[in-house]
This record gives C-alpha cells, sequence and structure tokens, in this order.
C-alpha cells in the first residue's frame, strides 16, 4: 500500500486530534512550517480520505441516556441489504461486518429503555434476513473512539524521514517562490 502521509503530516493530524480547532497559523508555530504549507498539507490529507472533519455531540448531555451494542446474526446472502437499513437508522452511530460470534455489530444511542425496546422489537426484528440479536447496555464509557490520537512514530524508516525532508524542502521553496519577495531564492 502506498503512503499516504509523511511524518510532518503525522505531526500535523496528531495535533488537530489534540485540538481540532487549532488554525493554520497555530500549526504553523507547533510544527515549525510555513502557514501556506500547513494548509496545502492538510487540503490533500482531505482529499486524500485520510481525514476528515466532524462536530461531534455528547448524546447523553442531548438526552440520549441508554447507548448499547448489539450483536447480530444475519443472513448473509442479504448482508447488503440489511447495511442499507442500518445506514438509515438515526439511531445507529456506529455499524460494522465482523468475523466471529456475530456477523454485524451495531451501536445505538436512544432517550431511555424504552426507546432500546422499541427500536430492537419495531424498528431491528422486523428487518428481513436479521436471525438472532444480543443486546448489550453501556452504561459507562471507558475511551470512547473519538479518544484515539495517531501514535507517534518509534523510530522513521530512513528512506521515509529523507523522503519526507525532500518533501518538506520542495513544499517551502514552492511557498516561498509563490510571495513573490525580490532577492530571495528557494533552495532546492
Amino acid at each position: 500500500m502506498a503512503r499516504l502521509v509523511t511524518a510532518t503530516d503525522s505531526a500535523i493530524i496528531r495535533l488537530l486530534q489534540r485540538d481540532a480547532r487549532m488554525s493554520y497559523a497555530e500549526l504553523s508555530r507547533a510544527t515549525g512550517i510555513p502557514e501556506s504549507t500547513v494548509r496545502r498539507r492538510m487540503d490533500r490529507l482531505q482529499q486524500r480520505g485520510v481525514i476528515e472533519f466532524a462536530m461531534l455531540a455528547d448524546p447523553a448531555r442531548l438526552g440520549y441516556d441508554v447507548r448499547a451494542m448489539i450483536g447480530m446474526r444475519v443472513e448473509l446472502r442479504r448482508l447488503e441489504e440489511i447495511a442499507s437499513k442500518l445506514r438509515a437508522m438515526d439511531e445507529v452511530i456506529f455499524a460494522a461486518f465482523l468475523t466471529g460470534n456475530f456477523d454485524i455489530m451495531v451501536q445505538v444511542v436512544v432517550r431511555s429503555q424504552d426507546a432500546l425496546v422499541e427500536f430492537l422489537t419495531k424498528r431491528l426484528g422486523p428487518i428481513e434476513g436479521v436471525r438472532s440479536s444480543e443486546t448489550f447496555v453501556m452504561p459507562y464509557v471507558i475511551k470512547p473512539a473519538t479518544a484515539w490520537v495517531l501514535p507517534d512514530a518509534e523510530q522513521p524508516i530512513a528512506e521515509d524521514a529523507v523522503a519526507d525532508e525532500l518533501n518538506l524542502d520542495e513544499e517551502i521553496a514552492t511557498a516561498t517562490r509563490s510571495r513573490g519577495r525580490p532577492g530571495q531564492v528557494a533552495a532546492r
């Protein structure tokens, strides 16, 4: 698989994961690279699908007090049909095809225990191809998925580090040339 990010890209990603509201200027100061380079790198990461921006809300603070994981056993020939129905349900915040005891794992948020029973019996139960399900209520989330931060590389591969520096040098040179300051010479 082609490498999608450089060490500098990874540093930008880690900073944004810690504070998604950081400005380009703040990212520039933190990484030591020009603001225009930060902007270009972030645009490239978005275009490649490496990063995306979203606003996250805490369901519990909005009155959705019950979170549950639901393991489902399904007729595999109907997987796409079932997946399509799950994607359309507002209560479902995550769904994945699995290996193991369950075929699909779904995470839902609802306002109450009664709402969970209604979801299970009136929304999930009638779906053709669902053979069985097992529900696990989550009274306490220890670490949400949004808490994951890209780990620091233990030791960068020498070739990657050199390639990253060459890419950065080229981006800085391009940024310097595009500013049009007289008398500046861009190093290559």
